[in-house]
């Protein structure tokens, strides 16, 4: 420990190293997964010592530029960049550590994670952004791209919402790696009382990256959020998306896509952790596995003994599209009182033959019929976000993926 107490001080001695060494050691402490739960281990995205390794022992540097037009934040690596938008404090994670000095100690180094690789991630990161929206603010719309050229990455993002506020933000993950390349994420927001937040979340990186971001929302008194994610690129993915409503009468919703082909890995978590009276959290996940790839869908509704009166559900489906393809749903319910409304569900299935030969009775080729039901069938996740980048996506990847199972 006193080793890696050295190496977190000689790369990161800033305001957050007492909180880099504590998260650190949550990290040593964390056992590593022995699949004893399970009968077969094809359903976990693994992650190999020397990957977890790279996000501590990082010696890559930035390099080159990127811009975006509708970005108001952009991130090319560590390197964050903003435009001045009016009413929104934004800037990175560094000077924010020097401008906001008790709100990061008063509550957001609270936040460490549950995960061995949040846990890393949060000992190790390097910069992020950070947005402040102050109270009373209104239809507030953020968009931030993220971009990467390097092996290893590893940021932390944090986002803090008053009350009594509206929000809508897009966040872009894009990576054109050419070799093998670790990216660790976490996003950490705090929703103040009363307050309505968007968060559209699209991931597209190359198939040489490993992609371990962890998104995790706090909710006050009447707070709400809703989370809209659509992951599709990576060789080995692990996204985890899990709200942690405090407030009573705070709101949850999610729906996510998933899409995996060739030879990906996807670990796809969404969770609730219901402490609030009244609480509702609605979460819905819908994947499409081809080629030789691995979804796994897993979350839990949990409720505890004071949440009362509460509500939470889970709902996943995913098609199969290739025989040498897996899929698996793992939801879990922990309801800890008998005053509340909970249930869960899964399916997995193929397409339904008689939905193709409807369609091919039209005149439509089976690829075209295919990819329309694909398409209709993951789509109606993200209609509800109204975003149009996350439907163009949708469409996108349901047409490419029944192609590329076609060669």
């Amino acid at each position: 420990m006193e080793q890696i107490s050295e190496t977190l001080k000689t790369k990161f001695n800033d305001a957050a190293y007492d909180y880099r060494v504590n998260v650190f050691r949550s990290f040593l402490q964390s056992p590593v997964r022995d699949y004893k739960e399970s009968p077969t281990t094809k359903e976990y995205v693994d992650l190999t010592g020397e990957e977890l390794d790279t996000l501590l022992y990082n010696d890559d540097f930035t390099s080159g530029s990127f811009s975006d037009p509708d970005a108001h934040i952009t991130v090319l690596d560590s390197t964050v960049s903003w435009k001045e938008t009016a009413g929104i404090r934004i800037s990175d994670m560094k000077t924010a550590m020097e401008e906001f000095p008790d709100l990061f100690g008063q509550t957001i180094f609270k936040v460490t994670g549950n995960d061995r690789s949040e846990y890393l991630i949060n000992a190790t990161w390097e910069n992020g952004y950070f947005v402040n929206v102050p109270e009373n603010t209104r239809n507030v719309r953020l968009v931030i791209s993220e971009k990467s050229e390097r092996k290893s990455l590893s940021l932390k993002s944090v986002i803090v919402v008053g009350d009594d506020c509206t929000v809508d933000i897009t966040e872009k993950c894009l990576s054109d790696a050419s070799e093998k390349a670790v990216h660790g994420k976490t996003v950490y927001i705090f929703i103040g009382k009363r307050s309505k937040v968007n968060f559209n979340y699209l991931q597209q990186k190359s198939r040489e990256v490993v992609d371990l971001t962890f998104i995790k929302s706090v909710l006050e008194d009447y707070a709400e959020f809703k989370i809209f994610h659509v992951n599709s690129g990576g060789s080995k993915v692990i996204f985890a998306n899990e709200s942690i409503m405090n407030g009573e009468g705070s709101d949850f919703r999610t729906q996510g896509v998933s899409f995996t082909d060739g030879s990906q890995a996807m670990d796809i978590r969404d969770s609730s952790f219901q402490l609030g009276k009244g609480t509702y959290a609605d979460i819905q996940v819908r994947g499409a596995v081809s080629g030789n790839s691995v979804t796994m869908h897993r979350g839990n509704i949990d409720i505890e003994e004071e949440s009362i009166q509460s509500n939470g559900f889970y709902d996943s489906k995913i098609l199969l599209l290739s025989e040498g393809g897996y899929a698996n749903s793992k939801p879990g319910l922990i309801i800890k009182n008998n005053n509340t409304k909970s249930k869960h569900g899964s399916a997995i299935s193929n397409i339904d033959e008689d939905q193709i030969l409807y369609l091919r009775s039209r005149g439509i080729d089976r690829e075209t019929a295919e990819s329309m039901i694909m398409d209709g069938f993951l789509s109606v996740s993200v209609e509800k976000s109204g975003n149009k980048l996350l439907m163009e996506k949708v469409h996108e990847f349901a047409e490419a993926v029944i192609a590329n199972d076609r060669q």
